[in-house]
């Protein structure tokens, strides 16, 4: 009788061994899947401030075609500054091909990032376009600088979207300072 239980206490203690080296295992599996999407994401980021700094800094810019005082630059709030929301993210997407900085405001779109096998996964971007003192802190009335400034941050907010609709990825945030020269 003592040596079925302990027999029995042996196989548990190897069972319970077992089951914790298998869940190490699949904990550092999921991690380097996170690590994987955080890339992914990255990738995606860069590629869409590309996408935005390529544009025209300013409307008002574009059509003075010079330098210009940046007082003349559009208004957050005025109609002009994030107009459309629906810009053009990458090449084959959806939206207006926008071509001004502060257009983009406002944009929420899905952006695939590239696959090995042909396929893809896709990103959800929104975009945030703000002006920013010297001191890289929104610019506002009440703040050390009034908008607009010859500096627009734009801020990225990237999370995964996978077709079953569950996110494995918490949202990244991702953010660059364009200035005017």
């Amino acid at each position: 009788m003592q040596q079925t239980l302990l027999a029995l206490l042996s196989l548990l203690i190897v069972t319970l061994l077992s089951f914790n080296q298998q869940q190490a295992r699949i904990q550092g599996q999921q991690q380097a899947i996170r690590a994987e999407l955080q890339q992914m994401a990255l990738g995606v980021g860069m590629q869409t401030m590309e996408v935005i700094r390529a544009r025209k800094f300013d409307k008002y810019v574009a059509e003075v075609g010079g330098y210009t005082d940046p007082n003349t630059f559009s208004k957050p709030g005025s109609g002009e500054f994030g107009i459309a929301g629906d810009c053009k993210l990458h090449p084959e997407g959806d939206g207006v091909d926008c071509g001004f900085v502060e257009s983009f405001d406002g944009t929420e779109s899905v952006v695939p990032h590239p696959l090995p096998d042909s396929k893809t996964y896709p990103f959800n971007v929104n975009v945030e376009v703000r002006y920013v003192c010297s001191d890289l802190e929104p610019a506002d009335e009440s703040g050390a600088c009034s908008a607009p400034t010859s500096r627009k941050e734009v801020v990225l907010k990237i999370r995964d979207a996978p077709s079953d609709g569950e996110p494995r990825l918490s949202q990244i945030r991702y953010s660059e300072v364009i200035t005017y020269p």
